[in-house]
């Protein structure tokens, strides 16, 4: 079904939507030091960091540039790994049985992708519209590393693997294809965004067990992007509902945890309108649903 439905958008929920990446990055740091907290004898250890990672999610909401400096970045990831480093000398198993170390590499991997995130946060400050060159390889492995924190975030829950002679009953298998009349590809850097938000939620919205296709084509001066799950699906009736901003599909709202806001189709949706394309959503429920953005791409 193709998507013509006509978003009223207020200024604040565009803004919530184009920093909808970093925050949903932030809320992570946020609920996996919450968990530790939870599980620790010593939990005003964490207490400084806690509060810079919300000081920070709450500069992203206003859209305070001076908050998305690498030096913040940096003084933030210093105080983390400081007070990891004193936990684990008090405290190296916590209550639950998981070793303090081990979140020294779940932290590492998510700081990785936020720091991805804000330099390209602050590409679009500096040029909203702009269209951004990746080499095709180079593309592919900022996904890769993408999927990689999406997994170490799981702590163990479940795999993402390519080969699907390797696939166990609780992985993720993930076929991930781009194609180009050239060695590069070209996007607005908010479309990025939206690829990383489609496909979580792809994953979000699938079973361990499941398959998520991606494929992005650019060619005869048009990008595409199709993303393609056989998770819950979506009722019928809320198709064209779904990207309304903080719509959640009825059939999920009990079966899925997220911190989300139920805004990763809205944004897609708003991206597409903005960039002159346009958008199909179909799905069958508890078989697939499968996502299509077409953009005309800029002449050069």
């Amino acid at each position: 079904m193709e998507i013509r439905e006509e978003l009223e958008i207020s200024e604040a929920e565009i803004d919530q939507l184009e920093m909808h990446s970093v925050i949903n990055v932030l809320s992570v740091i946020y609920s996996q030091l919450q968990l530790i907290q939870m599980n620790t004898k010593y939990p005003e250890i964490l207490n400084d960091t806690i509060t810079a990672t919300s000081e920070l999610a709450k500069a992203a909401r206003k859209q305070n540039q001076q908050k998305f400096q690498e030096s913040v970045l940096n003084d933030l990831e210093s105080k983390l790994f400081s007070a990891l480093k004193t936990l684990e000398s008090k405290e190296p198993i916590l209550d639950d049985g998981t070793k303090t170390e081990e979140y020294k590499h779940i932290f590492k991997e998510i700081l990785t992708v936020i720091s991805i995130r804000i330099n390209e946060l602050n590409k679009r400050w500096e040029n909203p519209d702009a269209w951004e060159t990746h080499p095709i390889e180079e593309f592919e492995n900022d996904f890769r590393k993408f999927f990689h924190a999406l997994e170490k975030n799981s702590k163990g829950k479940y795999r993402i693997i390519y080969n699907i002679a390797e696939q166990e009953e609780k992985d993720y298998l993930v076929q991930f294809k781009i194609s180009s009349d050239t060695t590069h590809i070209t996007m607005p850097i908010l479309l990025k965004d939206v690829i990383r938000d489609l496909i979580a939620n792809a994953r979000k919205y699938t079973q361990p067990g499941g398959t998520i296709t991606v494929g992005i084509s650019q060619k005869e001066g048009k990008l595409r992007f199709v993303v393609e799950d056989n998770g819950y699906g979506i009722p019928e009736a809320e198709v064209n509902e779904i990207v309304k901003f903080g719509y959640r599909g009825s059939n999920v709202k009990e079966k899925v945890r997220t911190m989300g806001g139920g805004f990763g189709l809205t944004k897609a949706w708003y991206v597409t309108r903005k960039f002159g394309g346009r958008m199909w959503i179909n799905s069958e429920l508890e078989r697939n649903t499968k996502v299509i953005i077409e953009l005309p791409s800029p002449a050069e």
